[in-house]
């Protein structure tokens, strides 16, 4: 065998002087570089006030609970939301008095439990939820960007993410399709359209899989377990 060509033994030279080149195809600098740019994106949307409208820069809980609320009739229990925000009840508890004492949200006596209350959205609470639902907002700014094919996959990753944030005890309650019993993925055998709703009987892609579904039943551990397994197989041809 003869000597490398002088080319190669530049190549060579240039990946032994550069080692974060191997480092570029190595899983856990990767799990790393995602972590610190999904901190940063949280980084940013703390920091920066991204209303130009004069709407006025909230906290995120304080954002969070208003978008959770609008279109909620009935309200929801203090514990309900705390346990979907995965905060702790006393920040909770803040948050709710703040936005108490700018009349966005009121307390009303919960039909099931006399000694239970509702928060539900007052009418200026329901503008502002709207306000904040508008594409242009906050981290919807930046998703607005996406095509079909990024939001589905971003879709994708989310609903992961958040059921590995139920599996590690930091939430409970989120309404996502991965979560649900009605969640059958890869059940279609379609392309285009692999999943399918139960509860709608459809067939559906990663672009149309929903992160907070009012139609969403809690899957037990067993069927969840068993959808996520699935989930993360890749594609069928």
């Amino acid at each position: 065998m003869g000597l490398p060509h002088r080319a190669d033994e530049r190549s060579l030279t240039y990946i032994v002087r550069t080692p974060n080149l191997f480092a570029m195809i190595d899983t856990p600098f990767q799990r790393r570089q995602a972590t610190r740019g999904l901190e940063q994106l949280t980084h940013l949307v703390r920091a920066q006030s991204w209303r130009q409208d004069g709407t006025p820069s909230l906290p995120p809980t304080q954002a969070a609970v208003l978008r959770m609320l609008q279109g909620v009739q009935d309200g929801l229990r203090a514990r309900q939301i705390a346990e979907r925000l995965g905060v702790s009840a006393a920040s909770l508890s803040d948050s709710l008095k703040a936005l108490e004492g700018k009349q966005w949200i009121r307390r009303t006596p919960d039909p099931d439990d006399a000694r239970a209350a509702r928060v539900k959205l007052t009418s200026a609470g329901s503008r502002m939820a709207t306000q904040l639902q508008r594409p242009d907002q906050g981290m919807g700014s930046l998703v607005e960007s996406l095509g079909d094919t990024d939001l589905g996959a971003l879709l994708r990753v989310t609903q992961l993410l958040v059921n590995e944030a139920q599996e590690q005890g930091l939430a409970t309650g989120l309404r996502t399709c991965l979560g649900c019993t009605f969640f059958r993925p890869f059940a279609s055998g379609e392309r285009d359209a692999p999943h399918v709703c139960a509860f709608l009987d459809k067939a559906f892609g990663d672009g149309e899989l929903r992160v907070d579904c009012a139609e969403q039943q809690p899957a037990d551990d067993e069927q969840r377990h068993g959808s996520v397994a699935r989930f993360r197989q890749p594609t069928p041809p």
